[in-house]
């Protein structure tokens, strides 16, 4: 489980909302997982991608619009963490392994979105609303 006090608040309040949103899918799965139960499971999968896919692209959005010089690599992280997330579907949709999907949602997804806000979204977000590059700060 993963609480909204463990992440960093940005400066762009929609994308703390999103990331709220994250947080509230996450500890869905994580809940579900308990319970063993492998029709919610995989349904609450499908909407975290679903989500995640519309999270990136709207901070990608937001990048392109502010020509975000490191718009590439943080493009790629997203890339990088959509297809983990692609991989662990398809292993639970061929398995329907508790203990490796349980691990993913409360170890892995937790500690990579933590990581990913702390560094690369408070910086990009302090770039969209100043226009300060990510070098100055």
């Amino acid at each position: 489980m993963i609480t909204q006090e463990q992440l960093p608040m940005v400066a762009i309040p929609s994308m703390n909302d999103t990331h709220l949103e994250d947080i509230i899918l996450f500890n869905k799965l994580s809940n579900v997982i308990a319970q063993q139960d492998i029709q919610a499971t995989t349904q609450v999968l499908d909407e975290l991608l679903k989500h995640t896919i519309e999270h990136f692209s709207g901070e990608e959005k937001m990048m392109i619009e502010k020509k975000f010089p490191p718009y590439s690599m943080h493009k790629s992280e997203h890339e990088n963490a959509l297809a983990r997330m692609r991989e662990e579907m398809v292993f639970w949709n061929q398995n329907h392994d508790f203990n490796r999907i349980g691990h993913y949602a409360n170890v892995t997804l937790p500690q990579w979105l933590i990581q990913h806000v702390s560094t690369l979204d408070i910086v990009t977000a302090q770039f969209l609303v100043s226009g300060v590059s990510p070098c100055s700060l």
